[in-house]
């Protein structure tokens, strides 16, 4: 639909309705029934498509942009906490994405941000910490965990500032989605009066508004081709709800999420 529409139609006012038209084709995803990081790939894939055809009919400044990120992500505050009854255990990982902006005039844009975020869980911190708290362990807890899985989903504003002829900065503030998945999980331990005995703790998602803000200092080596060192900033608050085996509500853990991204990356400009 979007590229029948980049087609048709031109113009500013067009633009921006193509955007906005993008942001609406994310929310109608039921992000908490996605479990596999598969379907973010494809939805990433879907969305740097889409502002492809965007971009070569609409861009009309040099300064417009089609690319790709690449690099770590710092999980920061509570969730990076090993507190045991309010910490999420989390460790540095890894985030993958693309952007696509288009600028009205040679300083001022629009455009998305989405991301793919895999996040480590200290399962070992975690392990001896549920040992120290849970009197009727009578033996070290066996633990195998997978990561938090997260992807952003954002649209707002760029500003770009020259800095020298080829060299330049950008700095964006937008608003969207994030979405966040905790591991499963395996555990195993002596329990009194139970024996040994082994359990799952299945994966818990949710979705929520999140804001973004980022920086990045771009070097153009070729003329429609720019390398770049970016850093983002995003943050949000989650609930994972965790449920018994029957199916009904267990109990849910509140999680503020800040996370930092530093990440090398290309555009192609146009």
């Amino acid at each position: 639909m979007l590229t029948r529409l980049c087609i048709e139609n031109k113009g500013s006012a067009f633009g921006l309705k193509v955007f906005w038209e993008c942001f609406q084709l994310i929310s109608t995803f039921d992000f908490v029934k996605i479990q596999h990081m598969n379907y973010k790939f494809k939805l990433l894939i879907l969305l740097i498509i889409s502002s492809l055809n965007i971009t070569f009919v609409l861009a009309q400044h040099q300064n417009s942009f089609v690319g790709i990120r690449f690099g770590n992500a710092y999980p920061l505050g509570q969730f990076a906490s090993k507190e045991f009854e309010t910490g999420a255990y989390a460790l540095n990982g890894r985030s993958f994405g693309g952007e696509a902006a288009w600028f009205i005039n040679p300083r001022v844009g629009f455009g998305i941000d989405v991301s793919v975020n895999s996040i480590g869980y200290d399962a070992m911190s975690y392990a001896i910490d549920l040992k120290d708290h849970t009197p009727e362990y009578l033996s070290p807890v066996e633990m195998l965990s997978g990561h938090y899985n997260i992807a952003t989903y954002m649209g707002g504003a760029y500003y770009k500032l020259n800095i020298l002829p080829k060299l330049n900065s950008t700095f964006k503030l937008m608003g969207g989605i994030l979405v966040a998945s905790t591991p499963d999980q395996f555990f195993g331990c002596e329990i009194y009066m139970q024996g040994k005995t082994y359990w799952w703790k299945t994966s818990a998602q949710d979705s929520k508004f999140s804001f973004l803000t980022g920086v990045s200092v771009e070097y153009n080596v070729f003329e429609h081709v720019s390398v770049l060192i970016q850093g983002d900033f995003a943050y949000s608050e989650v609930a994972f709800t965790y449920l018994t085996t029957s199916g009904s509500e267990n109990y849910t853990n509140h999680f503020k999420i800040p996370i930092i991204r530093l990440q090398p990356g290309i555009n192609i400009t146009f």
